[in-house]
């Protein structure tokens, strides 16, 4: 039997969504409140070697499990929630939310009686402000801030074998913050750097790292730190015309509890 992934069309990869979805219908029976098909096979942009995504939203509380299998040649997964927990989910607004809500818009619906999927949509896009506006310091100061420290130390100890991996990450959390500026989610992390530099707000000094991390011109040391304290630098301009709160103190946060 093959165990490596093989080119399957889109068209046999929806009858395989199909196939798996008569079966959880098997299974779960009348407990099965909602299913549908998530990533890029309910955006119509899957691959040849794509996997199949899957929600499955079954009566009770509490719950959540999931199965992730290989048929050989190709792969997928299923994730089993209960009403209350892929709602909280859906809720929530942290850093990575530009990447990982995704999953919650255009789902392609194969049983959804009761109307949860466009439930999830509207409660993933429909954050107050405030919400996001925090997740966007959570970001800056636990993310990008310590990051920047990281690339420091690592110019004055001149290790410069550190510097690609650092700028990719800095990278990547900088786009999780231009997406939840712009209240955006991202359709998937292949094009996050591309489908970033697309929106309207941006920190000054994005662009420029975002460009050579797609080049891979990461390479000069000197070069590099310039990108990263370009970007720091806006970021912190970009920061303080939000007034969003990035300097604090641990008594300030105690008395906040």
């Amino acid at each position: 039997m093959l165990t490596d992934p093989q080119p399957v069309s889109s068209e046999q990869r929806r009858e395989n969504a199909r196939e798996i979805a008569d079966l959880l219908l098997q299974h779960y029976g009348d407990d099965l409140l909602a299913l549908g098909v998530y990533g890029s096979l309910a955006r119509g942009t899957d691959g040849p070697f794509s996997d199949i995504e899957m929600h499955c939203i079954i009566r009770g509380e509490q719950f959540e499990t999931s199965f992730e299998w290989s048929t050989g040649a190709w792969k997928a997964e299923v994730d089993v929630y209960s009403p209350d927990v892929i709602l909280a989910r859906a809720a929530e607004v942290d850093g990575e939310w530009s990447i990982t809500h995704g999953q919650f818009t255009g789902v392609w619906v194969l049983h959804d009686p009761t109307g949860l999927f466009p439930r999830l949509e509207k409660l993933a896009l429909s954050q107050p402000a405030g919400r996001f506006e925090q997740a966007m310091a959570e970001v800056i100061v636990g993310d990008i801030y310590e990051l920047i420290g990281k690339l420091r130390n690592a110019q004055v100890r001149q290790q410069a074998e550190c510097l690609p991996f650092y700028l990719v990450l800095l990278a990547q959390y900088a786009a999780c913050l231009v997406g939840l500026a712009n209240r955006r989610t991202y359709a998937t992390s292949a094009t996050l750097f591309s489908d970033s530099l697309q929106l309207p707000d941006r920190p000054p000094g994005y662009d420029a790292l975002c460009q050579a991390v797609m080049r891979g011109e990461l390479n000069n040391p000197l070069q590099a730190m310039r990108w990263a304290e370009d970007l720091w630098q806006g970021i912190l301009t970009w920061a303080a015309q939000r007034r969003l709160p990035i300097t604090t103190s641990l008594a300030d946060l105690l008395a906040q509890e």
